[in-house]
């Protein structure tokens, strides 16, 4: 089989060029017409249709089509996308939302493409609709870094300070607040001027890329920063009011310890720390924790202010723990007694004294008996029976609500008669014999 192939080779190939040049002179010759196709850009025209509406729109789906159309062989160089207009009217919108597509050619190209053989696939372009919305919106301000050692930035000024934004409906609902984003260097110590552009946020201060979506009036915004002396001072929360009967206020949490307070060098060095007095840090018949929401910029010294925004809102808790007791059982014959004398004994009616401690569960946990530095009050009793009176030292945050009522019998010591008192008497009274 292999021998048959190449048996005249060189013919077979000369055969095989000389067909293919005949075919491409026939073609040349013949010119005859082909389909062709093009990719080509929907334009949209007539948008202020749907805007006298209040309406805006969106393309449902690509904006390209692909324009068909018969031309010569010779002639299929000579026809680019560009001399396609394909378009659709929105003065056709209707309900549905198909827009039929209109394909034209230009005018120099009518020559080689017949318009009649023009069509396009697909032939209706989708367009969504929806109410058209106005929004005015207070740009806020994103500071980023803080300037040079030792200073912060102060009053920052924005022109304008609102924008109005234009969109779709359900567009202009995912904007919860809009503002500029300032870089601060960290070389900066003197007050600057720039501008900048507003951004979209949500409502966890996440950017929205809105820009093809939305228009805004004015696209760019001049911003003033003044930048003054700064000093960090401690807060000092002054919490008021007693919790409910059974609880214990137990501190207070916040991640904002301390403020950044810019104004003028001979203010500041007078500061050493803040005082945050306020309703909201009373703490009056309270079962649980509050928490409340403070704007720092309240409690500043006057002629001072805080560096940037980020005190404005906020969040402190008060802590409320409910208290709960504990049972310790004491050793009796194991107590320290104040008062007592080596000439009484001690005894009780009872081996065991039980002690309730109220205090908070942690610490509660953490207590021990010899913590309670339990004593028994014994001074100036004489022999007899008593009620035990028990006196303890306990650390701050625990109470000693009760303890088990008990008897101490107070005893007189019998007289101690040892082997010298006994020899002596037997001296004694073998020298009365002697001299009798």
């Amino acid at each position: 089989m292999k021998e048959k192939l190449l048996n005249n080779l060189g013919l077979k190939v000369a055969s095989l060029v000389l067909a293919l040049g005949v075919w491409m002179a026939v073609v040349n010759i013949s010119n005859p017409v082909i389909n062709d196709s093009q990719l080509v850009t929907v334009e949209v025209r007539n948008e202020e249709a749907l805007k006298a509406a209040n309406l805006t729109y969106e393309i449902d789906g690509k904006d390209v089509v692909a324009v068909s159309y018969q031309v010569r062989t010779r002639d299929r160089s000579l026809v680019k996308a560009s001399d396609f207009h394909a378009y659709v009217d929105l003065k056709d919108y209707n309900v549905t939302g198909a827009i039929p597509i209109t394909v034209e050619i230009n005018k120099d190209k009518e020559s080689l493409v017949k318009s009649d053989t023009i069509t396009a696939k697909p032939m209706v372009i989708r367009i969504k609709a929806e109410q058209l919305q106005t929004k005015k919106f207070d740009l806020q301000v994103d500071t980023k870094g803080t300037g040079k050692e030792g200073y912060r930035p102060g009053t920052i000024n924005l022109v304008p300070d609102n924008v109005t934004v234009e969109g779709p409906e359900s567009v202009i609902g995912l904007i919860n607040h809009m503002g500029v984003e300032i870089q601060i260097n960290n070389n900066v110590s003197s007050d600057f001027s720039s501008s900048g552009t507003p951004l979209f946020y949500d409502a966890n201060g996440n950017k929205l890329d809105l820009a093809n979506k939305v228009t805004v009036n004015k696209p760019e915004i001049d911003y003033y920063v003044q930048m003054l002396k700064a000093k960090e001072l401690p807060l000092n929360y002054e919490v008021t009011g007693q919790v409910a009967k059974g609880y214990r206020y137990t501190g207070l949490e916040t991640d904002v310890k301390s403020v950044s307070v810019v104004g003028t060098k001979s203010v500041l060095a007078s500061l050493t720390s803040i005082a945050v007095s306020s309703d909201k840090l009373n703490i009056d018949g309270a079962t649980k924790d509050k928490v409340v929401q403070l704007d720092l910029s309240q409690y500043l010294p006057p002629n001072t202010t805080l560096a940037g925004d980020k005190y404005k809102d906020v969040s402190v808790k008060l802590k409320v723990e409910p208290l709960t007791t504990r049972v310790f059982t004491l050793q009796l014959n194991e107590l320290d007694k104040k008062g007592m004398s080596a000439d009484y004994s001690y005894s009780f009616d009872k081996q065991t004294c039980d002690v309730t401690v109220k205090g908070l569960k942690e610490d509660l946990d953490a207590l021990k008996e010899e913590n309670l530095n339990a004593v028994l009050e014994v001074s100036d009793l004489n022999p007899g029976t008593y009620p035990g009176q028990l006196h303890f030292e306990i650390a701050e945050g625990f109470e000693i609500t009760v303890y088990t009522p008990f008897n101490v019998t107070v005893a007189t010591e019998p007289e101690h008669t040892g082997p010298a008192q006994t020899q002596e008497t037997t001296v004694s009274s073998t020298s009365e014999s002697a001299s009798q």
